[in-house]
């Protein structure tokens, strides 16, 4: 297998936790990332991940690892830069709420995540998380100091 660079930390990463990584084929994961880019239309899914007006947008510091419990438990769907070697893969997890941990044990990344449904999108960043579609309920809590909610 010819793993790309994201791809394969999230594997290595998930197999070290215990956590379930099952990687899409290259056709299904083709079909899903256009599905989701035509549903949201994000400004841009190259370098600087980003969905654009309309989101809900929490400060990367402080909820970088831990928006992801806020998340309703359901199968994650993450993927990458559109321009990068991972571009045409899906990585999925089994738990949306074990993301956060997932990525505060791997090398940095921006990436989009949705569900099977394709109902959210979620860009982080390296300044943000941009939250798009039925995820910003479970998120509209979230302030930038620390990630608690608010009272």
């Amino acid at each position: 297998m010819n793993a790309k660079p994201n791809t394969q930390e999230l594997t290595q990463t998930g197999r070290s936790l215990g956590v379930d990584i099952v990687i899409l084929d290259e056709n299904d994961s083709k079909q899903y990332i256009k599905r989701v880019i035509e549903l949201f239309k994000p400004f841009k899914i190259t370098g600087h991940l980003s969905i654009g007006e309309g989101t809900l947008t929490i400060p990367l510091e402080g909820n970088e690892f831990s928006y992801s419990k806020y998340l309703k438990s359901e199968p994650a769907y993450i993927f990458f830069d559109q321009e990068s070697r991972d571009r045409n893969t899906v990585v999925t997890v089994k738990d949306t709420k074990l993301i956060g941990n997932l990525m505060e044990n791997s090398y940095g990344m921006e990436y989009f995540v949705s569900n099977e449904k394709s109902d959210f999108l979620i860009a982080v960043n390296w300044y943000a998380i941009e939250v798009a579609g039925s995820a910003k309920e479970s998120l509209t809590t979230l302030n930038g100091e620390g990630g608690t909610p608010l009272s």
